[in-house]
């Protein structure tokens, strides 16, 4: 049995549609905002920076868990600015009204491969070239991109969220699979904040060890899947950091080798310990951000 079928998380399961026109993929937007009801903050909803036709680079930016669209906003603006058409999808749960929502616990590794699928179907239509970028449970959906993906230009995953910090990887694999058997658990972000919202605004200040478990059981279907198919997207990067307290970063490692050993280049970068580059090194809004030395790293990765 392949890890594809053991996890049921490859295009079998999601086939993809990509849009014919600007016009269709400019229609699939639309469908897709219309399904936000009060629940969504009004800042916090599908964004979209266009430039009313087919332009030559479209790109789609993939949030963290538990922040929402406008992580990415400074970022699309200047990459608009230089000619894309940038898509920033909601992720399934996330961008709610109440901080505290426990919607976020029916966050499963399915819904984000819909998302990955959905978005990239899109993308197609706005760009002759896309490319595909996102940071934590973004970064995942990146590599999985990567993976299967073909008509995917680039692929630039940020800090991919896979696997818990500071222990030894099979711990992750024994979290992941003991997560789903027993009762959700709420943890803090900020132990010490609590429920107050000391970042992002649109950002909930807890996360749920299921949807943790999801997240990293996507990850570990792109580690198996790596072992023994070469990813299809046309040219792939990395960005990690040294400082990264928040992921383990050797997951990310060791499927970007798993690709190489097919003989595919995998362009790498990673901020230095010195730098004290956080995980989250991409919403301007975050208490930490370094935005000045991170965002010429992430564009520069973007478009050359």
């Amino acid at each position: 049995m392949t890890a594809a079928s053991t996890y049921g998380l490859n295009p079998t399961f999601f086939p993809s549609q990509p849009a014919r026109s600007f016009q269709e993929a400019e229609a699939r937007i639309q469908a897709l905002q219309a399904r936000d009801d009060e629940s969504v903050r009004l800042d916090s909803g599908m964004r979209f920076f266009s430039h009313g036709k087919k332009v030559k680079r479209s790109l789609v930016f993939f949030h963290g868990y538990t922040n929402a669209p406008p992580q990415f906003d400074r970022l699309s603006a200047t990459l608009f600015e230089r000619g894309y058409n940038v898509l920033a999808p909601r992720l399934p749960y996330h961008g709610l009204t109440d901080p505290m929502t426990t919607e976020q616990q029916r966050l499963t590794a399915e819904d984000l491969v819909r998302t990955i699928q959905e978005s990239v179907d899109i993308a197609v239509g706005l760009g002759e070239q896309v490319s595909v970028c996102g940071i934590s449970a973004g970064g995942v959906m990146t590599a999985w991109a990567a993976q299967y993906r073909s008509d995917v230009d680039l692929a630039l995953a940020i800090a991919p969220s896979a696997g818990l910090p500071f222990v030894p990887i099979w711990v992750s694999s024994l979290f992941r699979n003991l997560a789903l058997r027993i009762q959700n658990i709420y943890i803090w972000w900020d132990p010490r904040a609590k429920e107050q919202i000391v970042g992002p605004p649109y950002a909930y200040p807890r996360f749920s060890t299921h949807s943790l478990a999801q997240i990293f059981r996507l990850g570990r279907h792109l580690y198996e899947t790596a072992a023994n198919t070469p990813p299809r997207a046309r040219r792939l990067k990395l960005i990690t950091s040294a400082f990264d307290a928040a992921v383990k970063n050797q997951i990310a490692y060791d499927t970007v080798e798993r690709w190489e050993r097919h003989g595919v280049k995998v362009e790498r970068y990673t901020f230095p310990p010195e730098q004290r580059v956080w995980h989250d090194m991409i919403d301007p809004h975050q208490t930490f951000q370094q935005v000045d030395l991170t965002y010429p790293v992430i564009l520069r990765m973007l478009t050359e």
